[in-house]
This record gives C-alpha cells, sequence and structure tokens, in this order.
C-alpha cells in the first residue's frame, strides 16, 4: 500500500517544498528567465525577493484572494451564472 500525503482541509492547494503552486510557479519562470540569460545572481535574488513579498501578500489577504482578483479583472470566469467579472451589474 503507498502512502499519500493528506491535505489538512479540502481545499488547501498543492505543496511544492514549502511553497504552495501559485508561489511557486512565478518563483520558478523568474528563475528560469534570468538563468537563461546568463543572470543566475539577478534571478535568484529577485526569485527570493519575489518570493517573499508574494508570500507576504498572500498572507496578509483572505483565502482565495487571488481568484477573486483574477475574476474581478476579466481573467476568468467563476461559474455561468457570472462569466464576465468585467460587468458590474446584472442585466434585469
Amino acid at each position: 500500500m503507498t502512502e499519500k500525503p493528506i491535505p489538512n482541509y479540502v481545499d488547501d492547494q498543492m505543496q511544492v517544498f514549502f511553497w504552495e503552486v501559485d508561489e511557486f510557479f512565478p518563483i520558478l519562470t523568474i528563475f528560469i528567465l534570468f538563468f537563461m540569460w546568463d543572470q543566475l545572481l539577478i534571478g535568484i535574488a529577485l526569485s527570493w525577493a519575489f518570493g517573499r513579498y508574494f508570500s507576504r501578500f498572500k498572507s496578509s489577504n483572505m483565502d482565495g484572494f487571488l481568484f477573486h482578483m483574477a475574476w474581478w479583472s476579466g481573467l476568468m470566469s467563476m461559474n455561468k451564472r457570472f462569466a464576465n467579472g468585467l460587468m458590474r451589474e446584472a442585466c434585469k
């Protein structure tokens, strides 16, 4: 039998090392871009700074804040009734 990690809560995001997925992929992207441009130290510094700033930003706001901001700016839909986040008032 293979052991599987069980999250503490149903809504928990997947963890990569000690970051959540939405923190890890921007950090990885910044690091890879600067690594490809032969700017390894700058990439490490910017990745570290972004990771600290973004994790503080996430912890200072309520859960689901990033999804709310993506919907509010029109980058994603919430459901069939509220497909467009840019529409500020419901049509009657």
